[in-house]
C-alpha cells in the first residue's frame, strides 16, 4: 500500500496517485501528483486501474486539443483494466483485489490509482486475459466496432480501407472486418506496419509512403469497384485520393484529422457521382446511453472471439505510467504497431 494511502486512512480521507498536468504542452507538462480519493455520480462503481493505454485523443487532450467532457475528470486516460472497487474503504483494506476483474471504457482518470465509471461501459476481462492485455482493448476496440456496425453498416463482402492500419484501432478493425466477413485493406507507413496487417487479415496492403496516391491501387485490389468502407483518421492530406478510392454507395468514416482539417479547392461532385456516404464520429462525448448500447453489442458480438482467440489485443510495448512521457513519446513518433500499455506503479 501506498504511504499516502496509509497516511490518508488515519485521517479518514484517501489520497490516491496520479499523472496530473497543470498547464497543456509537450510530456514535460506530465507528473505524478496525489489527489482526492474521486466521488462517483449516481449509476457509477469504481475500478482500482493496474493498467491502462495511450490514445491518441488523450495527446490531444495533453496538447490542450480536445478538452475532457463537461463533468468529468481532467485526469488523463480514457480506459483501463483492473479491479471492480465498491468503496474508499475497500481501496484502501485492499480488499478489492478479491472483486471482479473488469475492463473500462471511462470519461478520463485512466492514468491514476483509481477511476469512476458508469456500470454500463464495464466488461468483465476473459480469463484467458491478462490486465495489460485487457487494458489494450476498450477503447480502440469499442471505437473499431462503433465505426463498422453503428456509423457504418459494414456487410459481409465489402472491402474496406483502414488507414493507419498498425495502430490500435487499425489492428481492431482488421480483426473485426476478418470475423464479420469484410475485406480490410491496410494503409500504413511501412512494410513491417503492412505485413503485421496481413497477419491479422488484411486482403491486401499499401505503403502510402511509396505510394501517396493510394487509389490506382485500390481499384487494382478491389478489381475495379473501389472501397465500401472508407475508415479515415487522417482527414484532408488524403481527401482526394479518398475520393477515387471509393466504390459507389461508399461509407466514409472520418473519426480523426491528424492530416489536416481544412480542404482547399473541393469538388464535391464526385461525392455526388458516386453516392458517397461522408460520416464522421467520435465516441468520448457520447451519451452514457449510447456506450451503454455499444458496451453490451461489443461484449455479444466481440468477446466471445476473445475467449476463443480468434481475437486478441495487440500489444506494441508495455511500460510504466511513471515512464508515461515514453510512452506519448512513442506514440506521437508513429513507432507503434498496436497498443502502448502502461502498468501502474504510482
Amino acid at each position: 500500500m501506498h504511504l499516502w494511502s496509509k497516511v490518508s486512512r488515519a485521517f479518514g480521507t484517501a489520497r490516491i496517485n496520479c499523472i496530473n498536468q497543470k498547464e497543456h504542452g509537450d510530456v514535460s507538462t506530465l507528473f505524478h501528483d496525489q489527489i482526492d480519493f474521486p466521488g462517483k455520480r449516481d449509476k457509477e462503481v469504481y475500478i482500482k486501474i493496474e493498467a491502462t493505454a495511450v490514445n491518441r485523443a488523450e495527446i490531444l487532450q495533453r496538447r490542450g486539443l480536445y478538452p475532457p467532457i463537461k463533468g468529468a475528470t481532467k485526469i488523463i486516460g480514457l480506459e483501463g483494466a483492473g479491479y471492480l472497487c465498491n468503496s474508499q474503504e475497500e481501496y484502501l483494506s485492499g480488499g478489492y483485489k478479491n472483486n471482479s476483474r473488469i475492463m473500462a471504457l471511462l470519461e478520463g482518470g485512466g492514468y491514476s490509482d483509481i477511476a469512476s465509471v458508469h456500470k454500463d461501459h464495464i466488461i468483465p476481462i476473459p480469463e484467458n486475459l491478462s490486465f495489460t492485455e485487457a487494458a489494450a482493448i476498450p477503447e480502440t476496440w469499442l471505437t473499431s466496432y462503433q465505426l463498422l456496425n453503428l456509423v457504418a453498416n459494414a456487410r459481409k463482402g465489402d472491402y474496406a480501407l483502414i488507414h493507419a492500419a498498425a495502430s490500435g484501432i487499425g489492428c481492431a478493425a482488421i480483426q473485426i472486418c476478418k470475423m464479420q466477413g469484410v475485406k480490410p485493406i491496410a494503409v500504413a507507413s511501412s512494410q513491417a506496419k503492412l505485413d503485421h496487417s496481413i497477419e491479422l487479415g488484411a486482403v491486401a496492403g499499401i505503403n502510402y509512403k511509396e505510394t501517396p496516391d493510394f487509389s490506382e491501387s485500390v481499384k487494382e485490389y478491389t478489381n475495379g469497384k473501389g472501397t465500401n468502407i472508407i475508415l479515415d483518421c487522417i482527414g484532408a492530406q488524403n481527401f482526394d485520393y479518398n475520393v477515387k478510392s471509393a466504390a459507389m454507395d461508399c461509407q466514409w468514416v472520418l473519426y480523426g484529422a491528424m492530416g489536416g482539417v481544412r480542404i482547399q479547392n473541393v469538388n464535391l461532385g464526385p461525392l455526388l457521382a458516386k453516392r458517397i456516404q461522408f460520416l464522421s464520429s467520435t465516441l468520448k462525448s457520447r451519451t452514457n446511453e449510447y456506450k451503454a448500447k455499444l458496451v453490451q453489442k461489443f461484449s455479444e458480438d466481440c468477446i466471445p472471439g476473445f475467449e476463443s482467440g480468434e481475437l486478441k489485443p495487440i500489444v506494441d510495448s508495455v511500460t510504466t505510467l511513471s515512464k508515461v512521457a515514453d510512452a506519448h513519446t512513442r506514440m506521437e513518433a508513429n513507432l507503434n504497431i498496436g497498443k502502448i500499455v502502461m502498468v501502474n506503479d504510482l
